[in-house]
């Protein structure tokens, strides 16, 4: 990268106003990751010591107030601050009867072990701050003037410690509590911060002592700029992620309205292209399901990942049944978003559908001689073989579908017409076939006979038949697909 480039990065970051400088998981546990140098940090800072207690000696203070410097190194590994630290404390004549220290000095090197908490990890964290809680345990070289006692004091008896002294050096524990200000540049992180500390001294004979501290101070990532340029790049992704349009899911297919599986080599196969819109990542699975006109799912063709560019039906259901002629079916597609995007987009499922419609199929029966279409889209008056009391709808579906069965009739050249009418035994015994269903069947196959007539088919070649109940594709215990009895069956023979 060369001079003018990285200027022009570091203007963007301190432009940007980014979130997250310092870096952070956002997770409590440190995440597996190479030692890298810009995860590398200094730090320095200084502040106000409150006075020292011994806590044999309750609640008296033995210095005045003092002050602090502090430096370290350290590593930021996940947002876990690991540091090496040097800090100086120091404490002039104390001005109380019992203040018997002068010149009290703490000499510290100490490891510190700090937690990053940031809006990465609660999310109604402002975006700016951090809070670092943490812990450090070193050694103390204590040097100072004391007076052994009040007494000593009023006689002006002063004692020494000096460093390397005999019990001048003990173990010197501390817990903080700082507030970071980041989200700017990893080149400049200020903090503030409170903690209380404690040690052991036996050098003076006093035992365990304490105090506490408040500070400022700034920390820095010397190689802080590769994080930042690393950090522009992320943000400038994601805001072109966040700004594409509402993810879709697409399925289209070029046999709407002419599907006909029944393997004459034209139409047979429906053919779904499938397709997904601003998604970063490969969905989790996928799902096309295609389901009849009563909405029941009769297929079903799904998968993991990666979604194929198309998928293929041959009109069977699960079961092996065949489509109906001229009859509806809904295809679903249905997409479950990966985990990246669904955190992207709020979403979990995109979903989308195509409704294919059927044309006349000729099922083979002996090849080249006999085929039969089956059609449960032709509708009657209730209990009647008349066309008066339906919608206007099914009116004009009736013209066109009775047309097209004229169409490819007279198609297949000379042939003879058998149509038969069916319907749906309800009670399941012989007593409704024989007085109910037969004749109203008898009568609407005659019905639709002298439509074909009238749409262009010799009368000498139309035959009809009434079979009732009889031959029901779906079981008499099988309410749900009662309505597949409902049907007219045409058998052409070749002559």
């Amino acid at each position: 990268m060369d001079k003018k480039t990285t200027l022009a990065c570091l203007a963007c970051v301190l432009l940007s106003g980014a979130v997250f400088a310092e870096p952070d998981n956002g997770k409590f546990l440190p995440s597996a990751e190479m030692l890298v140098p810009n995860h590398v940090f200094l730090e320095a800072g200084g502040g106000l010591n409150f006075p020292v207690n011994f806590f044999n000696q309750g609640r008296v203070a033995m210095t005045s107030y003092g002050g602090n410097f502090v430096a370290g190194v350290g590593y930021n590994f996940s947002g876990w601050l690991n540091s090496i630290t040097v800090t100086r404390d120091m404490w002039d004549q104390g001005k109380g009867e019992y203040a018997l220290m002068e010149n009290f000095k703490n000499n510290i090197i100490e490891f510190r072990l700090r937690k990053i908490i940031s809006k990465k990890s609660i999310k109604w964290f402002p975006k700016h701050l951090e809070v670092i809680p943490g812990l450090g345990i070193g050694v103390n070289f204590i040097t100072t003037d004391y007076y052994p006692s009040i007494r000593a004091k009023e006689d002006g008896r002063l004692n020494s410690v000096q460093l390397g002294d005999k019990s001048a050096n003990c173990l010197f524990y501390r817990a903080g509590f700082e507030f970071a200000l980041n989200g700017i540049t990893d080149l400049f992180i200020p903090f503030i911060g409170a903690d209380y500390n404690a040690f052991y001294d036996t050098s003076i004979g006093g035992g365990f002592a304490g105090f506490a501290r408040i500070y400022a101070g700034v920390r820095t990532y010397p190689f802080g700029i590769v994080n930042d340029v690393k950090r522009i790049k992320q943000e400038r992704y994601e805001k072109m992620i966040a700004s594409w349009p509402e993810p879709a899911a697409k399925i289209k297919t070029a046999l709407e309205d002419s599907f006909t599986p029944d393997d004459d080599g034209l139409n047979d196969i429906a053919v779904f292209d499938l397709s997904t819109e601003y998604l970063e990542y490969d969905p989790e699975s996928w799902l096309v399901s295609i389901c009849d006109k009563k909405g029941k799912e009769i297929k079903r063709i799904e998968g993991k990942g990666k979604i194929p560019s198309q998928v293929e039906w041959d009109g069977k259901a699960e079961s092996g049944e065949l489509v109906f002629s001229r009859d509806e079916y809904t295809v679903n597609f249905t997409v479950t978003l990966s985990e990246g995007d669904r955190e992207r987009t709020g979403l979990a499922v995109l979903s989308s559908s195509v409704v294919i419609k059927t044309g006349i199929l000729f099922e083979v029966i002996i090849p080249d001689k006999q085929w039969k279409i089956i059609v449960n889209t032709i509708y009657f008056d209730p209990d009647r073989a008349t066309f008066e009391k339906i919608s206007e709808e099914q009116k004009r579906e009736n013209k066109e579908t009775l047309e097209s069965i004229t169409r490819q009739i007279l198609e297949h050249g000379e042939v003879e017409v058998l149509v038969e009418g069916y319907a749906n035994n309800v009670s399941n015994t012989e007593r409704e076939n024989i007085q109910e269903l037969i004749p109203l069947s008898r009568l609407r196959a005659q019905t639709i006979v002298n439509i074909l007539s009238e749409n262009g088919l010799d009368p000498d070649i139309l035959s009809s038949d009434g079979k009732g109940g009889s031959n029901p594709i779906a079981k008499w215990e099988d309410r749900e697909n009662w309505w597949k009895n409902r049907r007219v069956e045409f058998i052409v023979t070749r002559k």
